[in-house]
């Protein structure tokens, strides 16, 4: 199931900057977006696809563009998967910032049903019971 749960989440990033919105396909209607560890970003837990993508809709009114460049996809078991990511913000002045962040997806029957945002890779991987 790794393979096919890597596959998911790569065909999601893609869609994602191709389109700027998530690609409803790769989500469970009830999934669980916990970024309660954000600086920034409005923290918090959002609940169901609906609520998820709104707070995606929301924070993407801030930039005039915006990319995610997953670095690698470290399967963990048969049901989550690590993203470290680079992201590629470009303000409406046309200044572009660069953040590098991880993410911790759960998925099952290839959608994603929880997704968690990290700091750093080293975050995400001792959450999910790894370190580097």
């Amino acid at each position: 199931m790794s393979g096919e749960n890597v596959e998911t989440l790569r065909r999601g990033y893609e869609h994602f900057n191709r389109s700027g919105e998530l690609d409803p396909d790769g989500w469970d209607a009830d999934a669980v977006f916990d970024n309660s560890n954000a600086i920034f970003a409005d923290p918090g837990v959002y609940r169901g696809f609906d609520r998820i993508l709104k707070w995606v809709v929301d924070q993407r009114k801030m930039w005039e563009s915006q990319r995610y460049e997953p670095e690698e996809f470290i399967s963990v078991g048969a049901d989550r998967v690590v993203v470290p990511q680079r992201i590629v913000s470009v303000g409406r002045d046309g200044v572009e910032v660069v953040a590098h962040t991880a993410n911790l997806f759960t998925l099952r029957d290839g959608k994603i049903t929880g997704w968690k945002n990290f700091q750093t890779k080293d975050e995400a991987l001792e959450a999910a019971g790894l370190s580097e």
